[in-house]
């Protein structure tokens, strides 16, 4: 027995209000329901927004870590995601490289340090 899928995300936050600009206006991710701006849809998964020291976070209040969300996009969505974070000046950790040279990919931070991975789906 395993598990099948993934259903949801939960990440922590030092400041929510933040990283949800950063989802929803940089990322264009939707909300995954009407007055909850701290939770998103990506596909069937769902990402939610916690403050740190919450409740589920209590022992995360000052806790260095962070995660790595990659995302699947063609060659040419990498190239616009990788002009579309340069004009919103999103630290770039790993520019994509020359077309034809794998792996493609484009690595960002947010601004709470976790990665945001796009890469070139065959």
């Amino acid at each position: 027995m395993s598990p099948e899928r993934l259903a949801r995300v939960e990440l922590a936050c030092q400041d929510p209000h933040r990283q949800r600009d950063f989802f929803a206006r940089i990322l264009g991710l939707p909300p995954a329901e009407p007055g909850n701006a701290l939770r998103f849809s990506i596909g069937e998964l769902e990402l939610v927004l916690r403050p740190r020291g919450d409740a589920l976070f209590a022992s995360a209040r000052h806790a260095e870590g962070g995660a790595l969300l990659a995302f699947p996009v063609s060659d040419a969505e990498l190239e616009r995601w990788h002009r579309r974070m340069l004009t919103a000046r999103v630290a770039v950790l790993d520019a994509p490289g020359p077309a034809g040279a794998p792996p493609r990919l484009l690595r960002v931070a947010d601004p709470e340090g976790n990665v945001i991975e796009f890469y070139a789906a065959a």
